[in-house]
């Protein structure tokens, strides 16, 4: 306890390190950080006061002491070159009034900006230090405007998941409530996708897997009548789509034949 007291005194820093080198105290990788922690005390930078990753990360993770460990991070190389112009956009941001989310590293971020309690706060700051930018920047504010709203977001991120997440029985209100305030659905198409249960013709449950159905010409009639069903087109078109299909197959169907429907060489030789 004497000797962590004494060390943790940022002038007696080097000498401890020193000290630790020489007996074979401080594993290789921590060593080179710490020469590096040197360097830049004797630029003339303070270091934090915290010792160790574990402390220093809930040390840095406080708004407060952000500036003064990235300064600190940058002096000293501990922070890699594509962390560092995030990192310096944060400070900007911190100095503005906005407030950082309590998390360090993108994984550690990920998950707590993920929680619904959080992604106000987590977006503002996004948006505040400018990691969002044109298109992206205009779609966070108005997801922002949302959650402001007490809209909740499904909990999902990438076309993909949402769309399995968007299947399920369970989510699929939210989804649809959430698509109609986005602007991304149609009230109307919203409210046919509710009488539905979200599911499309022969059960299908995402757009590429209706796609792939409805393209089976197998599947013509079923994709019509669902069509028919939910208003999108009127009987009398389904109908002319259907004796379109069916002229399109006949005719597909004789060229693939012979006089008298005959369909192989051999049988077109005994018919003629």
């Amino acid at each position: 306890n004497v000797c962590k007291a004494y060390c943790d005194d940022t002038t007696h820093i080097k000498e401890c390190i020193t000290f630790a080198e020489e007996n074979d105290l401080i594993p290789p990788e921590e060593l080179q950080e710490a020469k590096k922690v040197i360097q830049a005390i004797d630029k003339g930078f303070t270091p934090p006061p915290c010792r160790g990753k574990k402390e220093c990360d809930a040390y840095c993770s406080s708004a407060e002491n952000m500036e003064k460990c990235i300064v600190f991070g940058e002096a000293a190389g501990l922070i890699p070159p594509e962390e560092l112009q995030g990192a310096k956009k944060m400070i900007e941001a911190i100095k503005k009034g906005a407030t950082p989310p309590p998390c360090k590293g993108k994984d550690a971020c990920d998950v707590y900006c993920n929680e619904a309690d959080h992604m106000v706060q987590c977006m503002e700051f996004a948006i505040a230090a400018g990691f969002m930018e044109g298109e992206e920047a205009k779609e966070a504010e108005k997801m922002l405007g949302l959650l402001k709203q007490g809209i909740k977001m499904p909990n999902c991120r990438g076309k993909e998941e949402c769309e399995t997440y968007c299947q399920e029985e369970a989510h699929i209100e939210e989804c649809l409530t959430f698509s109609v305030a986005a602007g991304y659905m149609k009230p109307e198409d919203a409210e046919r996708s509710r009488k539905t249960g979200g599911k499309g013709p022969g059960g299908c449950k995402s757009e590429t897997e209706c796609k792939a159905f409805c393209e089976n010409p197998d599947n013509s009639q079923t994709c019509l009548e669902f069509a028919t069903q939910m208003g999108q087109i009127s009987p009398e078109e389904a109908q002319k789509m259907m004796e379109g299909g069916k002229q399109i197959q006949q005719g597909q169907q004789m060229r693939q034949t012979g006089p008298g429907g005959c369909q192989s060489p051999e049988e077109c030789a005994a018919f003629c």
